[in-house]
């Protein structure tokens, strides 16, 4: 596993990568707390690679070892805008996924509403989003994790996405927190493998 430095608009954004860099990428983006960061999917990096991936999960600016914004923490298109830019700076035109739990899954979902051109697939886990009258506008096939304990985004949240999404499969685990995913990445990285080579 490398570090790396991925140098933006947004500052320079730290970044842990697996995976030749000839592979097609999976970008990973952690949560709004402060003890989030790339090491939120940490557990799914190694089997992605394994896989045929190059994963590469950051720690967006504002947060852990990257840049510290003028403005604090980003937030709604900034976010976005932000995460386009790290896209551009690994010369990544289309990400094969991106990897979001909570807030950056809402940023995952964002993205896909307005840069559907940026990435094939999302990779979500409990994520806050609140526009769920623009879910049916989303293309993109998307496998959701939820746990059934979730402290933050209770589980019946998934839901709504069932509902609004055209292309969503939904995993569901008893624990996990919010972090259901990472936190069941023996089952969950298998899971999302196959969703990826589909």
């Amino acid at each position: 596993m490398d570090d790396i430095y991925i140098s933006t608009p947004y500052g320079n954004v730290f970044a842990k990568t697996l995976g030749d860099s000839d592979r097609p990428i999976v970008l990973g983006i952690h949560g709004w707390s402060k003890r989030n960061g790339w090491h939120t999917w940490e557990p799914m990096m190694a089997p992605l690679a394994e896989a045929g991936y190059q994963v590469v999960c950051v720690d967006m600016p504002g947060w852990g070892k990257s840049t510290t914004t003028v403005n604090g923490p980003l937030v709604g298109e900034t976010a976005v805008l932000a995460t386009i830019s790290i896209l551009d700076s690994l010369g990544v035109d289309k990400a094969v996924a991106i990897m979001g739990k909570s807030w950056g899954g809402g940023v995952a979902l964002e993205l896909a509403l307005d840069y559907p051109e940026r990435v094939e697939k999302l990779l979500l886990t409990a994520p806050a989003f609140q526009q769920f009258s623009l879910l049916s506008d989303i293309k993109q096939p998307v496998l959701l994790a939820w746990a059934a304990d979730d402290p933050i985004i209770p589980i019946q949240t998934a839901d709504e996405y069932m509902r609004g999404l055209h292309h969503c499969q939904l995993v569901e685990y008893e624990t996990g927190g919010h972090s259901a995913a990472p936190n069941n990445a023996d089952d969950f990285a298998p899971k999302a493998i196959e969703f990826l080579k589909d």
